[in-house]
């Protein structure tokens, strides 16, 4: 919950500036003269813009759950845990702690925003979310509310540093009253979630004719996009401008106002969505690690060179551990530096697999939490959590 001063601050600056950037439209703002405190809120996720933004037609303070990796900074610590008072939580790991502040807060009357998927979405889809939320609902039994907001992947995508001008919707739907909750099953909870959650933003570009112009549509789009579709290597992909091209063999697509990747001059590919290539991307790649599961390959799945691994505790600032080369294998994470040493992460021993913002990769090993930064900023965390959801997956932010 912000403090007051931030609180009158926010919705007197940052929060008409963004509804006025982002051309944003509020859809039923009149339940929030029906429904008071306590309740929660539960939206879908597509831009780290999200929890501003979600707060423009909300009249009241909310507590936001925020991963613990926000907050490691002084600055983070000041702004988030200070004045915005946020509920830290470990992302991908149980914890108890977050679920008894959220419940106590609950207690006092307050509003609680749970983003349930855990993290923004890579290709404008809502994608899997939490079973743990339904069992936290059924225990809270208040209303919740879920603001679906439209329009955000594709006004500035998660792997972008861009905003493309368009227009955004954020609809608010009361989905539990709250008494009801507590006669359910966690599955009916879960269910009916996943339902109302549902949202694909290129259905709402068809459905609107939206359009998101911009000069640098592609740009650092190969921080998510991987493998070419026409000569399947990996991690020849780059990003200039509106274009997106294989410096293998030469495929290349143009980034159009609809968010479509257009190929130029091959009839042999369809204008695909970023969904439908991540879809796709998915696809082969899994075949791919299953075969090289059954040849039991000991060649490196990726290599990356300049990359700095940093380690700490939970809440405090990263320190530097070493600068190297980074490779994944079938079965391990290693680290080699400029002499030779290398530092070996097995895959059985690591958890809480996830991508911090664009493209920094973390995991927890040995109650430690190691954070691999690159050098070169196109350079994907993406593909590593990729190939660790098809090798491990319960090491991993769900797909």
């Amino acid at each position: 919950k912000l403090s007051a001063w931030l609180f009158i601050l926010a919705h007197l600056t940052i929060l008409p500036y963004l509804h006025i950037k982002y051309r944003i439209r509020g859809k039923n703002k009149k339940i929030f003269k029906i429904v008071k405190p306590p309740f929660v809120l539960l939206p879908n996720h597509v831009s780290m813009f999200d929890p501003p933004m979600v707060n423009i037609f909300v009249p009241f303070r909310i507590h936001f759950v925020m991963s613990d990796a926000n907050l490691r900074s002084k600055f983070g610590k000041w702004i988030y845990g200070k004045h915005c008072n946020v509920i830290s939580k470990t992302k991908v790991i149980s914890d108890s702690s977050a679920v008894r502040k959220i419940v106590q807060l609950a207690r006092k009357k307050r509003v609680i925003c749970i983003f349930p998927e855990g993290r923004s979405s890579w290709d404008g889809v809502t994608h899997d979310i939490f079973f743990s939320t339904s069992k936290l609902l059924k225990v809270l039994k208040i209303p919740v509310i879920v603001p679906l907001i439209r329009g955000g992947y594709l006004t500035q995508p998660r792997w972008a540093t861009s905003v493309r001008p368009g227009r955004m919707h954020i609809e608010y739907k009361k989905v539990f009253d709250g008494p009801e909750l507590g006669r359910m099953t966690p599955h009916e909870i879960h269910k009916k979630l996943v339902d109302e959650l549902w949202h694909d933003d290129y259905h709402f570009q068809r459905t609107t004719g939206q359009k998101y112009h911009t000069k640098r549509g592609a740009e650092y789009l190969e921080r998510l996009l991987f493998i070419c579709p026409e000569c399947h290597s990996k991690t020849t992909l780059h990003s200039d401008g509106n274009k997106f091209l294989c410096t293998s063999c030469g495929f290349e697509t143009l980034y159009t106002p609809k968010g479509l990747l257009k190929p130029i001059g091959s009839g042999k590919h369809p204008d695909r969505t970023i969904t439908g290539w991540v879809n796709w991307q998915n696809a082969f790649f899994e075949k791919t690690i299953r075969e090289m599961a059954y040849q039991k390959s000991i060649d490196p799945i990726f290599v990356d060179k300049e990359v700095s691994l940093l380690t700490g505790e939970r809440l405090e600032p990263l320190k530097i551990v070493t600068e190297g080369t980074m490779a994944l294998y079938l079965d391990r994470f290693t680290i080699t530096d400029n002499n030779g040493q290398i530092i070996n992460f097995p895959i059985e021993k690591i958890e809480g697999v996830q991508v911090l913002l664009s493209n920094k990769f973390e995991f927890y090993f040995q109650d430690a939490v190691y954070k691999f930064q690159f050098k070169d900023p196109r350079t994907s965390g993406y593909k590593y959590m990729c190939a660790i959801q098809k090798i491990a997956p319960e090491k991993t932010e769900l797909e």
